[in-house]
């Protein structure tokens, strides 16, 4: 907001004020978003409720834990946030599943044990390997349940089971991916 207040409105108290705001969330991020978790070490936090308790998981939409590179200014070689990827994108994740076509990340508003094709799509978004995201372009390829479109969740073990018959934010993300495979955008 900063910027588009110095650059679009050529308003400097409101990029002063969005600056300081922004500050006073990244300190209270670090403060009380951070958590200690047993195998990956410090991560962020999915929800704090100021009473010293966490929720720790991560939900397919964005934003996302592990939409932050893409999202929220964070480096996807930040240490923290590979923490964080790590527990995302395992089965310590209440909400990361595996089946016999896919693993991912599903969420609490969609049928249980469903995955995402959004959240396949930040997953190679937000990584470096190339072979990752070509692995997660051809998984999101081979699980559109014969329609050739992505849905808003699909059932691992059998893709013709999926929500919404064709979701085009899910569309565009594959789009996304397939782009920044091929290097373009």
């Amino acid at each position: 907001m900063a910027e588009i207040a110095t650059e679009v409105y050529a308003d400097a108290h409101l990029a002063a004020e969005a600056a300081e705001l922004a500050a006073e969330i990244a300190a209270g991020v670090a403060a009380h978003g951070v958590v200690e978790h047993p195998v990956h070490g410090p991560m962020y936090a999915y929800e704090v409720d100021g009473l010293g308790n966490t929720l720790l998981m991560d939900d397919a939409n964005m934003p996302s834990l592990l939409s932050l590179p893409l999202t929220g200014g964070i480096d996807p070689a930040d240490p923290l946030y590979l923490a964080t990827r790590a527990f995302i994108l395992s089965a310590e994740n209440p909400f990361y599943f595996v089946g016999d076509h896919a693993a991912g990340i599903g969420s609490p508003h969609t049928p249980p044990g469903y995955i995402w094709p959004i959240a396949l799509a930040v997953q190679g978004l937000t990584t470096a390997d190339k072979a990752e995201k070509l692995r997660l372009l051809h998984c999101l390829r081979d699980t559109t349940g014969g329609t050739g479109r992505m849905h808003e969740g699909f059932d691992p073990n059998d893709p013709t089971r999926f929500t919404r018959p064709w979701f085009s934010w899910a569309n565009s993300m594959f789009a996304e991916l397939l782009l920044d495979y091929c290097g373009i955008g």
